[in-house]
């Protein structure tokens, strides 16, 4: 797999005024690559092979920072530590728990037809 599919730079210009860019960066688009190549089960990877000056290679790029976008929100922990600290009253609050792909990052993929919406042929 491509080590990122964003840079330091792409991330600083999609990011919303009320984040910066962490000093993680770097590591941090190395992880959401991965989980966004994850999410598209390699669609993301096979787009940005095919043609890194595409549309749908961008849109992958743009989702890259949506996902370390919505980390800085929630903290990129909960992509590790999934339930820890979201039991209440011996129940699990699922609405709750925030996803592992953020929502815009998922609406930048659905848009590109990257996001996996269907099942798999057996």
């Amino acid at each position: 797999m491509t080590d990122t599919f964003a840079a330091v730079d792409d991330l600083a210009a999609r990011l919303s005024s009320a984040y910066s860019v962490p000093d993680d960066a770097a590591v941090l688009l190395v992880k959401a690559s991965e989980l966004v190549d994850f999410a598209t089960m390699g669609r993301a990877q096979a787009e940005w092979d095919d043609d890194p000056e595409s549309a749908a290679s961008l849109a992958v790029t743009q989702a890259v920072c949506d996902q370390v976008e919505f980390w800085l929100e929630v903290g990129e922990e909960t992509d590790v530590a999934g339930l820890t600290g979201s039991l209440q009253g011996g129940r699990v609050q699922i609405s709750r728990l925030p996803s592992y792909l953020g929502r815009r990052a998922m609406r930048t993929l659905l848009a590109a037809g990257l996001y996996w919406a269907g099942g798999g042929v057996v």
